[in-house]
C-alpha cells in the first residue's frame, strides 16, 4: 500500500467501512491549494539560489566541502524536477477539463 507523502499514513485502509473522512478534516479550499503551491514554489526558488551560491562560493574558494555543495545542487535539480512533474499535471488536468462537454 502506498504511503501519503504529506500525512504519512497508508493509503487504502478501510477502517470498518466507513469512507467518511476524518473528523477532524476540514474541507479543502481553493486559497489554501493556492498557498500551499505558491509556498513550494517558493521554497523551490530558494533552494536553487542557495546551490547556485554554494556553487559560487566554491568557485571562489570560500567553500570547501564539494559534497555539501552537490548534495545542495541534487536536492534543488530533484525539487524542480517535481514541481515541473506538478505542472505538466496540472496543466494536462486543465486541458483535459477544456475537451469536456458540457
Amino acid at each position: 500500500m502506498p504511503i501519503d507523502p504529506l500525512t504519512g499514513r497508508l493509503e487504502g485502509i478501510n477502517r470498518g467501512g466507513d469512507n467518511r473522512p476524518p473528523a477532524h478534516a476540514e474541507p479543502a479550499t481553493g486559497t489554501e491549494f493556492k498557498k500551499f503551491l505558491l509556498d513550494n514554489l517558493n521554497k523551490v526558488n530558494t533552494m536553487q539560489q542557495d546551490a547556485g551560491q554554494m556553487v559560487t562560493d566554491m568557485v571562489m574558494g570560500k567553500e570547501q566541502d564539494i559534497t555539501k555543495v552537490m548534495t545542495a545542487m541534487e536536492k534543488a535539480s530533484v525539487a524542480f524536477d517535481t514541481l515541473m512533474a506538478v505542472r505538466n499535471k496540472l496543466v494536462e488536468s486543465y486541458q483535459e477539463i477544456l475537451r469536456m462537454r458540457v
